[in-house]
């Protein structure tokens, strides 16, 4: 091989690398494990302290907002075993679509001491007015 075309090989190679290091950390600061309630407590262990995002409902009245200090505290319980809760706070404007027993998905880290979620993003699922009416005009309830 001649000089110049192995300096370009080199060059390309180098550039591949950088891209290929610059993936692998974008992708690993920012995945998170995708759990239900009952899989952080049962595996509390493996998940304390790291970066997760779970899906439960909120339990009713467990709901305390302060609106001065923007804080969000309550219970969440899992969609398949409710009898499985556990505490979150959420620290930011309480969503429009928040409410007790509605969907959330949260994002955070998970502490086993305290057996509390500190979400860092929670996202509520808005019941879909579509589904009511889809319901009302078959007659079909849940």
């Amino acid at each position: 091989m001649k000089k110049p075309n192995m300096k370009i090989l080199v060059a390309v190679l180098a550039v591949v690398a950088g891209v290929g290091y610059l993936i692998f950390t974008g992708i690993s600061d920012t995945g998170v494990y995708y759990r239900t309630v009952s899989e952080v407590l049962n595996g509390a262990n493996i998940f304390d302290g790291r970066a997760i995002r779970i899906s439960g409902e909120v339990v009713e009245d467990t709901v305390a907002y302060d609106q001065e200090k923007l804080l969000l505290t309550f219970s969440v319980r899992d969609t398949d075993n409710r009898r499985v809760t556990m505490q979150a706070r959420y620290e930011g404007v309480m969503p429009d679509a928040f409410k007790e027993g509605a969907e959330v998905i949260l994002e955070g880290t998970y502490s086993q001491v305290s057996n509390l979620f500190s979400a860092t993003t929670l996202l509520a699922k808005c019941p879909s007015k579509y589904v009511a009416e889809a319901d009302a005009e078959t007659g079909s309830g849940k």
